[in-house]
């Protein structure tokens, strides 16, 4: 079980890194756009999140949880926010960053509460 455990603690990191590579890479060009990626990203950390609580509780492990709650509400509002990016045809510059802020926002959240 801790294997598991493991496992979608590396998953969750993946979908950050496709989250927060993917704003870089796009702050580069002139035209930022949100990329599908970001929403597997976005998917990715939810759901990886999710199961981590689940295989916390089935360990025994402590679980914070306005913590957690925090997280997975951010990560809602991420995925709503990239499927918004990604469906608009006029592109626009607010959706993009908001995107980056808050996956950079849900990190920190998680680095640093305790």
């Amino acid at each position: 079980m801790d294997f598991l455990r493991l496992l979608l603690l590396f998953f969750h990191l993946a979908g950050f890194a496709a989250m927060v590579g993917g704003f870089f890479y796009q702050m580069r060009l002139k035209q930022p756009e949100i990329g599908s990626y970001m929403i597997g990203g976005a998917i990715g950390q939810a759901v990886t999140g999710a199961a981590l609580i689940g295989v916390r509780y089935a360990l025994d492990l402590p679980v914070n949880n306005p913590k957690m709650g925090l997280k997975l509400g951010l990560d809602l509002v991420l995925l709503v926010l990239a499927i918004v990016g990604v469906r608009q045809r006029v592109k626009r510059p607010a959706v993009f960053y908001s995107v980056g802020v808050l996956a950079m926002l849900t990190a920190a959240v998680a680095v640093f509460w305790k």
